[in-house]
């Protein structure tokens, strides 16, 4: 095949030297039994310019500057994908909860996935922009670029993934819809889905048959898309932060977890001394001092210490100040949680349990 190739290569360069046009050289090489696209491939290697020899075209070659900025792209245009995906699921999850999986739709749960996603599409999204801005401009003053190995072979995997995708989000509409299981809820995921990989699709598609039809320059991502895509990741990213309660928000539900941290681990000690003793510690400052126990019993912002009242028989209270309010929505928190508290004060009923 490289020999028929060379043979080929050679017979053209001499019917060019000969002054025969393109035209009557692929006539003759299709008689032969050529392919066009063979033919082709050869008598576009040469520029139609006057001279007394045929004149090559540039080639284009890859470096490893070049593959390192177009693996830095669609490294970033996939991440930019998945994650806008993951977010706008997290959104609807939220917005519309399945009654039959309500705590996995809780901002509890859905609160690190959302932020994760804004973080990354915060980092991933710019990055792809000026990676493909610059690339933008580097193939406008060396249209040769656009022939890159790297970027051929990245465009078309990316195309076969975008496929993959929207064959399979197909798929599973059609699985659903044929199990009656269609409802709002699933449908909005099923448009995110096809949406996203869609968009990837259409334009790579329309990107490579422009350059394969036209042969003419253009830049990896249209402005107008960028711009839509930055819309709505920022009206994606703000619905986040408006659901998550932003990072103020975020800090106080921590920080209410760590004390939610101390008094449970308060609980295993006062188990583990009253298996020991037979009877309530006197007060926390006891349970501290045992040897080898790293036990915190103040509160980790203000150093106030936690209340503990011993009781008659085996009953206690653990009281600790709180900043957020779970009582109130026991949905957005798991239902068979024993720590769930008001804003303030808030103590908890408890019995040791010797064995």
């Amino acid at each position: 095949m490289a020999a028929g190739t060379q043979e080929l290569e050679l017979f053209v360069r001499e019917a060019l030297m000969r002054g025969q046009s393109k035209e009557a050289i692929a006539q003759a090489l299709g008689q032969a039994g050529w392919t066009a696209e063979q033919t082709r491939g050869v008598l576009d290697a040469y520029a139609d310019v006057g001279f007394v020899v045929p004149v090559p075209k540039p080639r284009a070659s890859l470096s490893a500057r070049e593959a390192f900025l177009y693996l830095v792209l669609f490294a970033t245009l996939y991440c930019v994908a998945f994650s806008l995906g993951s977010l706008l699921f997290d959104l609807i999850n939220r917005m519309w909860p399945d009654a039959a999986n309500g705590y996995d739709a809780s901002a509890a749960v859905l609160g690190p996935s959302m932020r994760w996603s804004v973080a990354a599409l915060t980092i991933a999204f710019p990055v792809f922009a000026f990676v493909s801005a610059y690339l933008a401009r580097e193939v406008e003053r060396y249209p040769i670029k656009r022939l890159s190995p790297v970027r051929r072979w990245l465009t078309y995997l990316t195309l076969f993934v975008a496929a993959s995708v929207l064959i399979g989000d197909m798929t599973v509409l059609v699985y659903n819809l044929l199990g009656g299981e269609l409802s709002l809820r699933f449908v909005l995921k099923v448009v995110v889905v096809a949406t996203i990989a869609g968009t990837v699709f259409g334009y790579y598609l329309r990107d490579l048959r422009r350059e394969e039809v036209e042969g003419s320059g253009g830049r990896p991502v249209g402005r107008g898309l960028l711009i839509a895509t930055a819309v709505v990741i920022l009206a994606a990213s703000a619905a986040a932060i408006v659901t998550t309660g932003g990072p103020a928000v975020q800090r106080e539900q921590r920080l209410d977890a760590r004390r939610v941290q101390d008094l449970t681990r308060i609980t295993y000690v006062v188990n583990n001394y009253v298996r020991q003793h037979e009877r309530l510690p006197p007060d926390l400052q006891t349970l501290a001092a045992q040897p080898g126990m790293n036990l915190s019993i103040v509160d980790p912002v203000d150093g106030m210490p936690y209340v503990y009242r011993a009781g008659e028989d085996l009953d206690y209270q653990l009281c600790a100040r709180f900043v957020t309010d779970t009582a109130s929505d026991e949905d957005n928190y798991d239902s068979d949680s024993d720590w769930l508290h008001d804003v303030g004060e808030h103590c908890f009923e408890r019995e040791a349990v010797r064995r």
